[in-house]
């Protein structure tokens, strides 16, 4: 009964790795024959795991390639002139399951013990039995107390190895705690979506081998009993010595208090040594410590909310830590780090409500880093080289509080080299092009409303900020990665490089030339003092112009082009039809949507084909983009003529509001 249910765990496993496996990988599969299974190993170390499985995929290990051989699944046997694995072997005890599987020098020490006599009692027990490799590598201060116990039944280490039910792997699950013959003391069992499954941290390399009174899983490593503690996470960082700063910044912060408060859900504390601490320049260490949130993203950066035991990561990993924030876990034949910083693999503790990392290096999070630490940990070199050249690095690490719009990588390489070497020619420049990307104060993507104008830093040109669905524009950019919020201030990562706009529209039309006819019907219509149709002296009016070239305009009949200098309402309603409130650059329309866009009579259609082209209604966009005092021009290859009855020409309706269903939209609360 019980071969058959392996059977049938086994025939699961294979049938949905089957379906992904490549053709040539199943076909060597099925030439192993019935009840083959992988062992998996990573060739020049110890590393191997039986897995269960005949379609077990290969893969990487802290990045060097498995090698997949085949042996008999558990319980199964190779008959001579029968294919694959047919034979089936009986069942024995759980000692002499476990000698067969390679843990005789274990098996022997509790022979000797007479433990043996106290596991052939009625009951089921499992067994976690270390590999005679791993039994003859054990550090010698634990040989020498398992060794002073040698004879013993109550030989402490044994029977620590040992608890009183039998437990197959697929009722382990995170952080499960399970009591041994050893009185009073329990094991740790984890089980990670790596596959890996762990005992105290140790792994499990061959599960679910069945016996008559129970079950064996074979470890890689001695379960020492000494190396729990009966203690909170908490304690053990405040009695530990080489902890000493971490436990003040916690005593002082009452974060000890925070981490009580969590109760039994357990945890793990990447616990920076003193000497890690050492390295940060001493005035770095306290202006973090100095505010008060910076301090407690500091200290919520170096806890899990789940125990995390170094070996279960065997490839890039990520976890989050109390804050929410995920820290990045990666593995090489070193051992493991986190957001590069090194974990001694044997330098862990276990205590009651979790475990405890030493680590090399201090995990400075976003909020305790300064705005420059901000753009260094995004690689945003180019913007650091401007800093530098303009001389503003020492109050962007040490002053204030700002909010920067740094431009990609991508945006600064995509200007003509001409500019980014007259931006880097001299301090002036760089300077110029730093403050224009810069303003005061904190401003978070979920604070930001449509039409904001902030000054820039430079004190001359302003900053305006629109809100688009699901996205903030910043002049003629968006933001691509929003809300880094550092210990001074705020950082966005924009797409474009952003220019002052110093010339009104009026002047940029007139000085282009090719746009007389609509800047001569903008002009008339400005001028008209009957009514306010279009205020451009504001600096609070921005609007976004669809302006026709000269050629467009020319193309219409005669009578059209006539009726422009004798009727003013067609006119202020055609040029009412090309102006937009708000200010609309390409980069806030994408692929496959059409956008309403109420102009200042009707609603025009835009849309941006495949090809990247925008168009709005059936008018093309030749030139887009021109950035300008009162807004921004796009440039059209037809009239946008208002649909209405000649006979009949209504006033426009220059005051209307964008409607719901617009481009226009919450943007909800940024995030990167």
């Amino acid at each position: 009964m019980k071969l058959s249910v392996v059977f049938v765990l086994v025939l699961m496993c294979n049938s949905s790795l089957a379906k992904r496996a490549p053709s040539w990988h199943v076909r060597i599969a099925r030439e192993q024959g019935p009840n083959a299974c992988v062992v998996e190993e990573v060739p020049g170390s110890k590393w191997k795991i039986w897995t269960e499985c005949k379609y077990y995929l290969p893969r990487k290990i802290c990045g060097q390639k498995t090698l997949l051989r085949y042996e008999c699944c558990e319980g199964f046997y190779r008959v001579p002139g029968r294919e694959g694995c047919s034979g089936v072997k009986p069942l024995k005890n759980i000692l002499e399951t476990a000698r067969e599987l390679g843990a005789s020098d274990f098996v022997n020490y509790i022979v000797e013990s007479g433990l043996d006599k106290e596991l052939s009692r009625e009951g089921a027990f499992t067994l976690f039995a270390p590999t005679n490799e791993a039994f003859q590598s054990i550090p010698f201060e634990l040989r020498g107390r398992i060794d002073s116990y040698r004879g013993n039944i109550e030989n402490p280490i044994l029977r620590y190895h040992v608890t009183d039910r039998k437990i197959m792997s697929e009722h382990f699950h995170a952080d499960m705690s399970v009591a041994t013959l050893l009185d009073g003391n329990r094991i740790r069992i984890n089980k990670y979506s790596t596959g890996m499954l762990t005992v105290n941290c140790r792994t499990i390399v061959r599960k679910d081998q069945e016996a008559t009174n129970g079950v064996v899983h074979l470890i890689d490593s001695l379960l020492d009993p000494a190396a729990v503690m009966n203690r909170e996470v908490s304690e053990i960082i405040s009695t530990d010595g080489r902890f000493s700063v971490l436990a003040r910044i916690m005593e002082e912060s009452a974060f000890f208090n925070k981490l009580r408060s969590a109760g039994s859900a357990p945890i793990t504390i990447l616990a920076p040594s003193d000497e890690a601490f050492q390295k940060m320049p001493a005035s770095r260490l306290e202006a973090i410590l100095k505010d008060k949130e910076a301090r407690l993203a500091l200290l919520q950066n170096h806890v899990l909310v789940h125990p995390l035991c170094a070996t279960a990561i065997i490839d890039e990993h990520h976890m989050r830590t109390m804050s929410g924030n995920r820290l990045q876990l990666q593995c090489d034949e070193n051992g493991v780090t986190i957001e590069g910083a090194r974990i001694r693999n044997k330098d862990f503790i276990l205590g009651n409500n979790g475990l405890v990392h030493m680590l090399d290096d201090v995990l400075i999070p976003d909020r305790a880093k300064n705005l420059l630490e901000l753009a260094q940990s995004e690689h945003l070199e180019t913007f650091m080289e401007l800093v530098k050249i303009g001389g503003v690095e020492e109050a962007f690490s040490n002053f204030g509080e700002y909010t920067l719009f740094i431009p990609s990588e991508a945006a600064f390489h995509s200007l003509p080299m001409e500019v980014l070497d007259e931006m880097r020619s001299s301090q002036e420049n760089a300077q110029a092009a730093i403050l224009y990307h810069a303003t005061q104060g904190r401003i978070l993507t979920n604070k930001v409303i449509d039409n904001q104008l902030y000054m820039s830093l430079d004190e001359e040109n302003p900053l305006r900020l629109s809100v688009y669905r699901k996205a903030v524009g910043i002049e003629n950019s968006i933001v691509e990665k929003a809300d880094f919020e550092g210990q001074n201030g705020v950082i966005h990562i924009i797409n474009r490089v952003v220019f002052p706009s110093n010339i009104s529209a009026v002047d940029l039309l007139r000085r282009e030339g090719q746009y007389k006819i609509f800047l001569s019907a903008l002009e008339k219509v400005m001028s008209s003092k009957s009514d306010n149709l279009l205020d451009l002296s504001s600096s609070d009016s921005i609007f976004t112009f669809f302006v026709p070239t000269d050629q467009a305009f020319q193309s219409l009949s005669n009578e059209t082009i006539a009726k422009f200098s004798y009727d003013s309402a067609f006119l202020k309603t055609v040029v009412a039809n090309h102006v937009v409130r708000g200010l609309f650059s390409s980069e806030a329309f994408k692929t496959d949507f059409v956008y309403k866009l109420p102009s200042l009579y009707s609603d025009l259609a835009l849309q941006r084909d495949a090809d990247n082209g925008i168009k709005v209604n059936n008018c093309k966009v030749l030139h887009g983009d021109l950035m300008n005092s009162n807004g921004i021009i796009h440039v059209i290859d037809r009239v946008l003529m208002p649909s209405l009855d000649e006979e009949d020409v209504p006033e426009p309706l220059l005051f209307r509001q964008p409607e719901d269903e617009n481009i226009r939209g919450d943007l909800g609360n940024g995030q990167h």
